[in-house]
């Protein structure tokens, strides 16, 4: 049976989401944001003239986040990056994770009412990149904020 042919079923739209970074409320200038996804590797293993496969190591694949900068929201990146061991003038060995441990950083999907329909939790989350967009005169288009999140794992529920 087809979801079009029941009135009672209702297909979750691309528009319908909130992210959730740390203790904040939903952010909801972000304009788009990719879903977790897996990556399995596979081994193969020749047995005469059969190979045989295996699956192997699953990968998660980093997220990407557009928001509109509104406010000065991109700097509070900025100042996360900082806080997990970024420091512009040198004298730290590297950045750590640790800041990000205790973060809640989620994705929900909604239902038309509002009310969630799945929920993304990603596990230790990270930080991996901040690119703001490019200015021009030419242009009235909103300033944007793209940040990509490396994880460990993600569940869904």
């Amino acid at each position: 049976m087809t979801f079009w042919s029941t009135n009672t079923l209702e297909p979750l739209r691309k528009f319908r989401f909130q992210i959730q970074i740390g203790n904040d409320s939903s952010i909801w200038w972000a304009k788009s944001v990719t879903q977790p996804s897996p990556d399995v590797s596979m081994s193969e293993y020749q047995l005469i003239n059969h190979k045989i496969k295996y699956p192997g190591i699953v990968t998660w694949n980093d997220i990407d986040i557009v928001m509109v900068d509104v406010g000065g929201k991109g700097q509070q990146f900025y100042s996360e990056l900082t806080g997990s061991g970024y420091n512009p003038s040198g004298g730290t060995d590297g950045m750590i994770k640790e800041q990000y441990k205790k973060e809640v950083f989620s994705i929900q999907k909604l239902k038309a009412d509002g009310t969630p329909a799945e929920t993304w939790t990603l596990i230790n989350p990270f930080i991996k990149s901040i690119k703001y967009s490019d200015l021009d005169y030419s242009s009235d288009d909103l300033v944007e904020v793209s940040i990509t999140v490396a994880y460990d794992s993600a569940t869904l529920t």
